[in-house]
């Protein structure tokens, strides 16, 4: 392949899967509006891995969620002052905050996951199953 037709290729590929993340992020935020709840898409996907982890640090939170710190940082500022999380010092390093859902947070975690399940059923539409792992493969292959 030569350089151009490489070039090209990469950034047909990174416009595609740039322009699918812009598609599925609006139409998931259009859905949300709709339901009338309050948060974003990169509160969500904070709010998602704080729910499975039940206590990360924000240090983890910035890894799981390929985020720098000032990013993660002011995403939990903005959920702390939604009261939909709180930061803890941990009980053994005093050094590293905690990042906790509140009962609001749960609750809203709860809310919004039928959301995100008719999201994504719309963004899939009639792809079958099999072409949705191809692609997942694909993609995870491109990241190593």
């Amino acid at each position: 392949m030569t350089k151009e037709a490489s070039l090209k290729f990469h950034m047909n590929l990174g416009m595609l899967i740039r322009t699918a993340h812009n598609s599925m992020t609006e139409k998931f935020v259009h859905n949300v509006y709709d339901s009338g709840l309050n948060i974003s898409m990169d509160q969500w996907m904070i709010l998602g891995p704080i729910w499975h982890l039940e206590s990360p640090s924000q240090k983890d939170l910035g890894e799981i969620c390929l985020r720098d710190k000032p990013t993660i940082t002011r995403i939990i500022d903005s959920l702390e002052d939604k009261s939909l999380v709180v930061r803890v010092p941990d009980q053994i390093d005093h050094r590293i905050k905690r990042v906790i859902l509140t009962n609001a947070g749960k609750q809203l975690f709860y809310d919004v996951l039928p959301i995100m399940e008719k999201t994504r059923e719309e963004v899939r539409g009639d792809i079958p199953e099999e072409e949705i792992e191809i692609f997942k493969n694909v993609l995870s292959k491109i990241i190593k």
